[in-house]
């Protein structure tokens, strides 16, 4: 180990000033430090080890819980309950059996590029303390709630963890919203929720719905409230209805990179609030509490529609590109979800669940959609049901938007997965694009599955834009592209079981240069959306941020956190430090003293 901490400095090259300190360094701080600091929080301090060290030999092996471990092992509301559960780790340094990479590349299990401790914080207080501690050692620090970041940004090697699951200061119903503190007196004085911690959107869609209510949430409902979902812009099922994640957040409560604790909204910490609502997680402070609009329920019309090739792919292919050039009309008309091209059973399948809420509640609008979705899909295919196509398409109207997202979304999201995605925002006139140049991109997006990728990869057009998103909100820093997408199209690729360091290498280098480029290349100029990007999108300031909002979000950065205490990869101000690897997967994160508005990207 020591041997591999010499290769890794060896490789520091001479524009790095200076390193985070990591376990083999001497400035790392002692046991007894660390024990000194666990008292002072409570007993709040976990010293971590891998999920699946009981199902390798040595102390702590146990088989009965290693069973335990491996049965569970993809479901991502088990591995978010352990300061190291990840639902997309970097690497699967330790498995449940030694076999997720072969044996010759992981022959330990060890916590990787995992944080080494965890603060199981409580309360902002906690929270304040973790930060406190991180800097006074000059620790990486890093910030976990349920583990979903596609981007690997709550992961860090040598780091200490704040893990925000476990603040539960409970879901507060406003029907009238007022500030915290009863000094902010905005224009909004609708339905507010509060939501006071590490909840996820399951919690907060019943709270909302016991109260008449619906909030704009993501698709998983496993997936984290608080953070880097809603920090990042957040889309769902309801943006197009009510505009982005970010967009209806009234209030934060955060704890600054100085330790101290903030209320920030429109009236006070207004440039903080500011670049809270879309900027993303991880950078400008730790967020403990948001209080977000709740907007009246209404009943909601579901389409669901299947589509599977009888022989010939190229003809499900042909009939997608069909089904994209009606996509304008369906937005247009309050049409949301997600549709999905891909082989989980085998054969490639086209499945949509769209839902448009019925804010009339009445017979004729559900009529007007119905007329819509079957003009400008069902008709362009129905020829070919039962020759070249299986169509089953089924219109139901549910009383409330909970229930249409319970029976719509009975799968969760599979964790402890290896998922990679490239994406691309599609406006207005991307989809008015010929039908073969849609085809033409299909095929690039889905080439190579079952060979170089898992069968399982999936390319995914999501209807969650237009409407209430493309209005341009005060106080918002949204990537300004959301202002004129319609969907937004994603390529997740699934590397194989098994597949070495190269064969990753290659899924990886895939996606970037030639999906990501194909889809670049349909859409110049637009943008994505952050939290499901390409991580190794060479334009990402550009393409996650704008390159205006960048400049804002950066000089934001700079004022409330001068000595970086916040970092991650991508993040805004991301090039004032990298992670030295020396060929390796991870390694100490050492300061570039590159400017990171001149910095070219890395």
């Amino acid at each position: 180990m020591h041997l591999l901490h010499c290769l890794l400095l060896a490789t520091v090259p001479s524009v790095l000033a200076k390193c985070r300190c990591i376990p083999l360094d001497d400035c790392w701080p002692s046991d007894s430090t660390w024990t000194d600091f666990n008292s002072t929080i409570d007993g709040k301090l976990i010293r971590n080890q891998p999920m699946a060290k009981p199902c390798y030999m040595g102390t702590g092996y146990n088989s009965e819980q290693c069973q335990d471990i491996a049965s569970n092992w993809s479901d991502s509301v088990w591995i978010a309950k352990f300061p190291t559960g990840y639902s997309y780790p970097l690497i699967e340094n330790c498995a449940p059996i030694n076999a997720s990479l072969g044996l010759q590349h992981y022959p330990q299990c060890d916590l990787g590029n995992f944080p080494v401790y965890t603060v199981n914080a409580t309360s902002a207080t906690d929270v304040a303390a973790g930060i406190k501690f991180a800097k006074d050692h000059n620790i990486r620090l890093t910030i976990k709630n349920t583990g979903h970041d596609l981007g690997y940004r709550s992961q860090g090697y040598g780091s200490l963890s704040i893990w925000v699951k476990y603040i539960n200061d409970g879901i507060h119903y406003q029907d009238t919203y007022s500030s915290a503190n009863g000094s902010c007196q905005g224009n909004y004085t609708g339905r507010a929720i509060r939501i006071g911690g590490g909840y996820v959107w399951s919690d907060v869609y019943k709270f909302a719905d016991a109260h008449g209510s619906i909030v704009v949430g993501g698709g998983d409902e496993t997936v984290g409230t608080i953070g880097g979902y809603l920090q990042g812009g957040g889309h769902g099922p309801m943006s197009h209805e009510f505009g982005l994640g970010a967009d209806n957040v009234l209030e934060w409560e955060v704890v600054l990179a100085s330790g101290e604790i903030v209320t920030a909204n429109a009236c006070q910490y207004q440039d903080l609030f500011t670049a809270l609502r879309g900027g993303g997680g991880g950078t400008f402070g730790i967020v403990t509490s948001a209080t977000v609009k709740a907007h009246q329920d209404h009943p909601v019309l579901g389409h669901d529609l299947d589509i599977a090739a009888v022989n010939d792919s190229s003809v499900l292919i042909n009939a997608t590109g069909h089904i994209l050039t009606g996509y304008t009309s369906l937005v247009e008309e309050g049409f949301s979800g997600t549709a999905i091209l891909s082989r989980f059973a085998g054969p490639l399948v086209y499945t949509h669940s769209f839902a448009k809420l019925l804010r009339q509640n009445s017979t004729t609008q559900a009529q007007n959609a119905k007329r819509v979705m079957d003009r400008k899909v069902i008709d362009k295919i129905e020829e070919l049901n039962g020759t070249s196509l299986f169509i089953e398409s089924t219109f139901t109207t549910y009383p409330s938007f909970l229930s249409w997202y319970t029976a719509t979304h009975k799968e969760r999201t599979p964790g402890a997965n290896r998922p990679i995605m490239a994406s691309r925002f599609l406006d207005k006139s991307a989809l008015k694009s010929s039908r073969g140049r849609f085809t033409d991109l299909i095929n690039t997006l889905i080439a190579c599955q079952g060979t170089k990728t898992a069968t399982y990869s999936a390319t995914l057009f999501n209807l969650i834009a237009g409407g209430e998103v493309m209005e341009q909100q005060p106080l918002a820093a949204v990537n300004p592209a959301w202002r004129k997408a319609y969907v937004l199209a994603q390529q997740t690729d699934f590397w194989p079981d098994n597949a070495g360091y190269q064969e990753i290498a290659q899924v990886k280098k895939d996606l970037t240069e030639k999906k990501l480029k194909a889809l670049k290349e349909l859409v110049p100029g637009t943008g994505t959306y952050g939290n499901e990007a390409d991580p190794w999108d060479p334009d990402w300031r550009d393409d996650w941020f704008g390159a205006e909002n960048y400049e804002f979000l950066l000089s934001i950065k700079r004022k409330y956190d001068p000595d970086d205490v916040f970092w991650c990869w991508r993040c805004v101000g991301n090039d004032a430090w990298a992670e030295v690897t020396g060929g390796a997967l991870y390694g100490p994160l050492c300061e570039t003293n590159i400017d990171p508005s001149a910095a070219m990207p890395v």
